[in-house]
């Protein structure tokens, strides 16, 4: 996956500083608990989408949260390509959705798991839920947003893209065969129609991570081409629900690149 690193961690947290408006903290490389060390963190309001706070660590792991009333949403990107997405809400237990790995995807909420993309209805049964609900209404109207409003960098914040792709996968878990296509479509639209702005410094971050997505759905639509072309009905609802998983996870992973080049920015505010 493409992506420029700046030099060094130490780097990362210098940027950090330099440019304000965010926390950057200098630890030790690892806790003994094995809990994340923060090297740099920021928070910053997307438009139409709410306010997002973000860590990347020593480890290079990376978590980008969107809290509100109704839910709480924290998407981690490891550096090995894996994902995980995690929605949290009151009085209920929180939905967990893994992917990207060797163990391919992975969804729990409380004791219920579901491993794979063959079980379309119990994948439906665990992506449901008012957070989860909350949460792909939230970015339902970030997305009615950005297809009427003229685009603008702080409407195309990185970050938010991501947000939009989570939102459009947990929908098409929860049974939406259109979310993953319409967040695509638009996503492709801007990208290739050359409107995302950049802050002049990170040109080179920014135009790494609109390249990998672009090759990203190349390989989706490669996919999908093979998924289509089997002859039983559910073995092509599974595979295509697999080729949208490894297209959550490349983006998401892409998206990792993209914050390790830029230190979490930008982040609209």
């Amino acid at each position: 996956m493409a992506g420029k690193k700046i030099g060094g961690l130490l780097g990362l947290a210098v940027i950090g500083v330099v440019f304000g408006g965010s926390t950057a903290i200098a630890a030790a490389p690892c806790a003994a608990d094995g809990r994340q060390d923060v090297a740099v963190a920021r928070a910053g309001k997307i438009p139409g989408l709410g306010t997002v706070t973000g860590t990347l660590g020593w480890d290079r792991r990376s978590q980008l949260t969107l809290a509100t009333a109704d839910f709480e949403v924290t998407r981690t990107m490891m550096p090995t390509g894996e994902f995980e997405i995690s929605i949290a809400g009151e009085g209920e237990a929180t939905l967990t959705i893994r992917g990207g790995g060797i163990n391919g995807l992975i969804l729990t909420r409380g004791s219920s798991v579901v491993r794979g993309t063959a079980d379309l209805e119990a994948l439906r049964a665990l992506a449901s839920g008012r957070a989860a609900t909350a949460f792909r209404e939230q970015v339902g109207g970030y997305e009615r947003r950005l297809i009427s409003m003229d685009p603008v960098a702080r409407a195309d914040d990185a970050h938010a893209y991501g947000f939009l792709l989570a939102g459009a996968f947990v929908s098409s878990l929860a049974g939406d065969p259109t979310a993953m296509p319409r967040a695509r479509d638009l996503l492709m639209r801007r990208l290739r129609g050359q409107v995302r702005a950049a802050a002049f410094q990170f040109r080179d971050c920014v135009t790494d991570y609109e390249k990998s997505l672009l090759e990203n759905d190349s390989n989706r639509t490669s996919c999908l081409d093979a998924a289509n072309s089997r002859d039983a009905w559910y073995q092509r609802a599974a595979e295509r629900t697999f080729c949208e998983v490894e297209f959550v996870a490349s983006t998401l992973s892409a998206e990792g690149q993209f914050i390790g080049c830029s230190a979490l920015l930008p982040l609209a505010r």
